[in-house]
Parts: structure tokens; sequence; C-alpha cells
């Protein structure tokens, strides 16, 4: 016998202003280790949290972390990691909101890039929604058209990479569970970032020690939020709260950098995140692909 699923919007939103909090938790400890670790020291750091809080997870419910599709799997895991790099890298030089936008810039790419790479069908509509997140991060990362913010560029390549791990996901989404994609791209992460970090693994102070911890406990809750937030209410309803991970930056940044944003950057902020509310609520391709973090 099949259990019926009934909605619960409430428990939705609930689950994903809870996973705003905690995803825009990662880039605080990741921000505080800016200066201090590697960045393939925090990657290392967040996924072995991540695999181990996976493999409990799934055990507990018994789900298998079998996989049927290994080089969709491999290209999600190279595209993943080298934007949770480049992330990272953004994160500690820019200001916490403006690395979490233009990194979430990443479904209006998965809808541009499903109509140029694997040919489906796009509306003209999504076109004016790119358009104006286009324009947003123009403002951003180039406020007079002249000067580049160099360091926003990582974010905003991040977003693009993350875009294509997504498309990779979809093609997995038959022949392996989400809890599976999450572990194994997990344990690719450990697997790269330790000859990159084990010399500095080996150094850690205590408080360098609580980062990492910090790092992968709020991004595997986050995780797990936003998932429940997917299973408790239809994508279409819940889409828009995902961008609650912007305005909970923008608080942290605000109070504990004390980080202000000028007028074109948050005129580009509104830009990208109202485009991409219209297009979580209206575009089947981003509805599919937004239950899942780098």
């Amino acid at each position: 016998m099949v259990e019926k699923h009934i909605d619960s919007p409430q428990t939705a939103i609930i689950w994903m202003v809870l996973a705003g909090f905690c995803f825009s938790a990662t880039g605080v400890f990741v921000k505080l280790s800016g200066g201090l670790l590697l960045v393939w020291t925090v990657i290392f750091g967040r996924s072995i949290v991540i695999a181990m809080l996976t493999l409990i997870l799934s055990k507990a419910q018994n789900k298998s972390l079998s996989f049927k599709e290994p080089k969709w799997l491999i290209i999600r895991c190279i595209t993943g990691l080298s934007a949770m790099a480049c992330y990272f890298y953004a994160i500690p030089l820019i200001p916490l909101t403006t690395a979490v936008v233009l990194q979430w810039t990443s479904p209006l790419f998965v809808a541009l890039f499903s109509g140029i790479l694997i040919k489906e069908k796009v509306s003209p509509f999504l076109f004016i929604c790119i358009a104006s997140a286009f324009m947003g991060t123009l403002l951003i990362i180039s406020p007079s058209f002249e000067a580049i913010e160099i360091n926003a560029i990582y974010a905003l390549i991040s977003g693009i990479l993350s875009a294509l791990a997504y498309l990779s996901i979809r093609q997995l989404r038959s022949t392996a569970s989400s809890e599976s994609v999450v572990f194994w791209f997990a344990i690719f992460c450990v697997i790269i970032s330790i000859p990159l970090s084990v010399k500095e693994l080996t150094t850690l102070s205590f408080y360098e020690i609580q980062l990492l911890i910090g790092v992968g406990v709020t991004a595997g809750i986050g995780q797990i939020g936003m998932t429940k937030a997917y299973h408790a209410a239809k994508a279409a309803y819940i889409g828009a709260f995902s961008y609650s991970t912007v305005v909970v930056s923008w608080i942290y940044g605000l109070f504990i950098f004390d980080e202000i944003l000028s007028i074109w950057d948050m005129i580009g902020t509104l830009l990208i995140v109202v485009s991409g509310i219209v297009l979580a609520t209206t575009s089947p391709e981003t509805k599919e692909i937004q239950n899942i973090k780098i």
C-alpha cells in the first residue's frame, strides 16, 4: 500500500527558512575561516561531516547509496567541487550577501542551459527573467561598467558551475537517490581535498576545528531542511522561500561583519532575487533540482 502524501505548506516554509538560516550560517563560518584556512581545508571539513550525516540518515531510513550512472555522477562531482571551491574562495573577499546572491544565479543558468545544452523547450518569458538577472549581475560585478570586481566573478562562476552540476543530477534521478548523490559527492570532495589540505589539517587550532565543524553541520542541516521543505509542499509554492537564504545572509553580513551594500549591489540583488523567485514558481526546469545544493 502506497502512503498518501499530504501537502503541508506551513511545515514546508518552516523547513525552508531553517535551511536559509543554515546555508547563510555556512557562509558565515567560511568567511570567518578566510585568512586562517585554505579553501581545500574548509571543503574537507564540510564534506567529511556531510558524508557522515548522510551515511547515518540513509542507514536509519534504509535508503540505498548505490548508483548506476558513473559518468553523470563524475560530472556532478567535478562541476560541484569546482563550484564549491570558487564560492568558498569568494566569500571572505566580498560581502556575504553578494557572494550568496551570485551563487544563487544557478537556477537561472539551469533554465538557460536546459534550452542550450539538452534542447528542452524554453519559453520567451524565461529569457526575460534571465535578462533581468543578467542586468542585476552586471550591476554587482561592474556597477560603473568600467572596473570589474574580480572576486565577485568567482561567485558568479560558482553559480554557472552549480547549474551544470544540477543538470547532471537530473540525469541521475532515475538511477540514484538524492542521498546517494549527496553522499558520493561528499566522498569525492574528501578524496580530492585531503592531499591539498593534509599539511594544514595536522596543525589546526581548536578554534579552526570549530569553524570546520560549523561549516559541515550547518551545510548538512540546511540540505536536510531544503529536502524536507520540498517533500512537504509543491515546488512551485515553496521555491520562492528558498531565497530566504539571501535575506538571512544580508542580516548576518550587516550585524556580524558590518557589511553595508552599495545602492547598485542592492538593486542588482533585487533583480536577481525577483527573477529567481518568478522562475522558481513557474519553470519546471528549476523545480526539479532546487532541493539539492552544492
